[in-house]
């Protein structure tokens, strides 16, 4: 089969049977799923290791195999891995899928031909497997309970959560007790609410604002952070990929369940890839966090009083800065609020400014469209502003010639004539701290900023060279 999934070239791009299997469910479902997350779910499962059905022993054969043993011994360590994770990771366990059919093979195999023997190292590899996979379901019992806090049907929390919590339960009896009625006790809860049922379910909750967790967790952070995308992202894919563990292992245990639920909790799994790559982009583009984010991070700093000099201040801003989930820019500077500081600013949420503690602390957001050239801002303070002048006769004062030079309608006018934000210090690099975001082959941020002009104060008789500090929005 060949299907055209670019656009741009008339020529088909050949796909494995898997891909057509996974491409004709989505098709029927109405599901987008791009040829890059296509190429990344065959990647993640490599098909070639899928679960075919499990060919059950026979009277004839007295003993597990070997590479039945290594299959389960192989999940055994995959399982320890994801304990460590605390959740189920579908590239982590995608290439195992074929290896979770084989144990749930060997355990039918166990209760229909076998008789146990203390000392079999199968059975002490499934009971070393049944207690890894106990210590997975305590942690994803832990994030379920986060789950259950931003979801508003309590009927969505138990469908997804409880009955597969159950039905993991459940599971782990047949590895534990190994009895022809722990796999109908199963296949009863298995029928009763099954694992590709519920993924449905909940990827159409997802697909909806009002239902998606991840929006809502999105939403209650200030600062719309990478943490709280990266948590929520985790614990739904864990969910879906618990799902997919609990079909795969119903598929190798139960004589009429085959791959069709595997196949298509896949193509879901593959979907909500393409979701979440959806909501990355949407994120790191729309400023939910700007400027009432922004804002309560600045007062929370400046009422700290644990933070008390220039460096710390700008410091925990710029930790809180560098957290938010965006492709945003950022200035930040910190200064006491005695020295003579002025700012324009294009429009009023182009920067937060905030004198409050005894300290100055400015947050500058690039919009992401320049308008001045970097590359002209640097060129034109390394020269026009390089040294400035300010004469008034006779006042002795230099610091007053300093603030006449820097009377908010000059500074406005300079500001109007850069056309962004405009900042302007009078005082040394020792009494300013700046941070700012990295900006491939630029090494000065969003923008331009310089601490080598300078101000020459003249009386009429005698001079003073003051520092300036300048920094200029792009």
């Amino acid at each position: 089969m060949s299907l055209v999934l670019n656009q741009e070239s008339a020529e088909p791009l050949e796909m494995s049977i898997f891909a057509q299997t996974i491409l004709r469910i989505a098709m029927e479902e109405g599901d987008f799923i791009s040829e890059q997350t296509m190429k990344e779910l065959e990647e993640m499962v490599q098909p070639a290791l899928l679960p075919g059905k499990y060919s059950a022993a026979s009277p004839g054969r007295v003993e597990i195999t070997q590479e039945q043993l290594e299959s389960v011994k192989t999940v055994c360590d995959v399982v320890k891995g994801l304990v460590d994770a605390g959740s189920f990771i579908s590239d982590k366990l995608g290439k195992y899928l074929g290896p979770i059919g084989t144990v749930a093979g060997v355990v039918k195999d166990i209760i229909d031909f076998f008789k146990e023997e203390e000392e079999d190292p199968v059975m002490k590899e499934l009971g070393e497997l049944k207690k890894q996979l106990t210590a997975l379901s305590q942690k994803m019992t832990a994030q379920f309970d986060d789950l259950k806090s931003f979801i508003v049907e309590q009927n969505f929390y138990d469908r997804y959560t409880t009955v597969m919590s159950t039905l993991f339960m459940y599971m782990l009896d047949t590895m534990n007790e190994r009895s022809k009625k722990s796999v109908t006790l199963f296949a009863e809860v298995y029928n009763e609410s099954k694992p590709q049922k519920l993924v449905y379910e909940m990827l159409s909750k997802l697909e909806q604002e009002s239902t998606n967790p991840l929006k809502w967790a999105m939403k209650g952070d200030n600062l719309q952070s990478k943490a709280t995308f990266k948590k929520w992202k985790g614990i739904l894919e864990g969910v879906l990929t618990e799902a997919l563990f609990l079909e795969v292992y119903a598929s190798g245990l139960l004589p009429d369940v085959d791959s069709y639920g595997v196949n298509k909790i896949l193509e879901k799994i593959a979907r909500y890839q393409e979701l979440c790559k959806e909501w990355d982009a949407y994120y790191l583009t729309t400023p939910n966090y700007w400027p009432a984010g922004v804002e309560k991070l600045v007062n929370d700093v400046q009422e700290n009083k644990s933070l008390d000099s220039k460096d710390d201040k700008v410091d925990a801003v710029w930790k809180g800065i560098e957290s938010i989930h965006t492709n945003s820019k950022f200035y930040a500077v910190c200064l006491p609020n005695a020295h003579i500081w002025r700012y324009y600013k294009q429009f009023d949420s182009q920067a937060i400014v905030s004198d409050r503690e005894g300290f100055v602390i400015i947050v500058y957001r690039s919009a992401g469209k320049p308008v001045r050239d970097r590359e002209w801002l640097k060129n034109y303070m390394s020269t026009e502003m390089k040294l400035t002048r300010e004469v008034e006769g006779w006042q002795w004062n230099h610091w007053s010639i300093v603030r006449t030079h820097l009377q908010q309608n000059k500074v406005d006018k300079n500001g109007k004539f850069f056309g962004t934000f405009y900042l302007v210090v009078a005082q040394k690099k020792d009494f300013i701290a700046v941070r700012y975001s990295d900006i491939d082959g630029w090494e000065y941020g969003p923008g331009f900023f310089t601490f080598d002009s300078q101000l020459l104060a003249h009386d009429g008789l005698t001079r003073s060279f003051f520092p300036m500090f300048y920094l200029l929005g792009d």
